[in-house]
């Protein structure tokens, strides 16, 4: 399902990185990185863990859940306690459970739990970090963190799997965790608690990677301009990437809202005003109303106010622009999926900018992704499929 790029880090660049992880450092009282790392590990192994035992979670309070959420630091910024709480506490220790405990396979698991909005084990107000770290708390040498901070010191290594557009987050997940395992065994490190701190390290520029000679070119910087409405694409484009995303919605059982000004378009004839929503459901506060209803398209649960996924289709507008739009709701309200919708020749822009450090803190990285143009077409097309075959 995966590979890795072929500029992956030598083993003689590896092996020097991995004595300056390790080496006793005059900043930290002649401590290593290893030496720090370890003594992190001893304070959530203490508190965290035994929480996170079977006998434990059936009788898991309300202070006790929010103890984990706030304490699992190394999965990023935890912005949505009220949010984790709100799921109650049944529903949290049911969760847990599930992903820690449950027989389906892990891929599955994990989907479920963090990345699945129509999951019953799907916990509001977290997200893969969270998740990884609990499996990580659980068995530190079988199970690896992920966050945006992995996802960043792999691609520095040129060990980021190549992982195929449309393949969920359990699937990601596990094609992440090979990736680790296979840098603890080159590295030698003793389990992947160091595996984590070295790629961190590596993301945030503490440990540097030997200097390389120049490539051929220079990627472009996340700031630099880019191209909009790509030559050769219909200006209808926008509209019925925005139908086609509707109809998606409905076939699948979901109540849509489609932007608040382009409720007056018609596509072939299809009002989008009679096909969707004529209120937004009101899922948070105003201020996040307000943003939210400019949004492209976003699917709900059939009446209810729970947002499945969010929608930006950057047809002649920037990606960067549809991303900070998300992240605005983000910022207040724990999106379970966004998507920015564009033309194919855009995906490495949008690669670039998800990757910016605000997107990275706020989370929006864990939770977006890209789909082209074609790609919503061939959903398209198998969602009138599947619709023909049951209905």
């Amino acid at each position: 399902m995966s590979s890795h790029p072929s500029s992956m880090i030598s083993e003689s660049d590896l092996k020097v990185l991995v004595a300056e992880f390790s080496k006793p450092r005059p900043e930290f009282e002649g401590k290593s990185y290893v030496t720090r790392r370890r003594e992190w590990f001893d304070t959530p192994m203490q508190t965290i863990r035994p929480l996170l035992m079977k006998d434990s979670l059936s009788k898991l309070s309300e202070h006790e859940a929010l103890k984990i959420y706030k304490e699992m630091s190394v999965g990023g910024p935890k912005l949505y306690p009220n949010t984790f709480v709100e799921n109650g506490i049944d529903k949290i220790r049911l969760g847990l459970a599930y992903l820690l405990y449950g027989t389906e396979p892990l891929a599955e698991r994990f989907y479920n739990f963090a990345g699945n909005p129509e999951s019953d084990y799907r916990l509001n107000g977290v997200g893969r970090a969270f998740a990884s770290t609990a499996l990580f708390l659980l068995d530190h040498k079988g199970f690896a963190i992920w966050n945006g901070a992995v996802d960043g010191g792999l691609q520095s290594l040129g060990l980021l799997p190549t992982i195929p557009s449309g393949t969920d987050l359990g699937e990601r997940y596990i094609a992440i965790m090979g990736a680790m395992k296979d840098l603890q065994k080159r590295c030698g490190f003793e389990d992947l608690s160091l595996a984590d701190e070295f790629v961190e390290l590596i993301f945030h520029g503490k440990l540097l990677l030997p200097l390389a000679p120049e490539p051929p070119t220079t990627p472009p910087h996340p700031d630099t301009p880019e191209p909009v409405g790509q030559e050769g694409e219909d200006t209808e484009q926008h509209l019925f990437m925005q139908y086609c995303l509707v109809k998606i919605g409905l076939m699948k059982g979901h109540d849509v809202w489609v932007a608040a000004n382009d409720r007056n378009k018609s596509y072939q004839g299809n009002s989008l005003a009679s096909l969707t929503l004529s209120e937004l459901p009101h899922f948070a506060g105003p201020d996040v109303l307000n943003i939210a209803k400019m949004i492209d398209v976003i699917w709900f649960k059939k009446l209810s106010a729970t947002p499945v996924c969010f929608f930006e289709i950057e047809h002649s507008t920037s990606v960067y622009s549809g991303l900070l739009r998300l992240n605005d709701v983000r910022i207040d309200y724990p999106v379970p999926k966004a998507v920015i919708v564009a033309s194919p020749l855009r995906k490495n822009l949008f690669d670039r900018q998800i990757g910016r450090r605000t997107f990275v803190n706020s989370e929006l990285s864990e939770v977006c992704q890209f789909l082209s143009y074609d790609d919503v077409k061939k959903l398209m097309q198998s969602s009138e499929v599947i619709k023909s075959l049951l209905f």
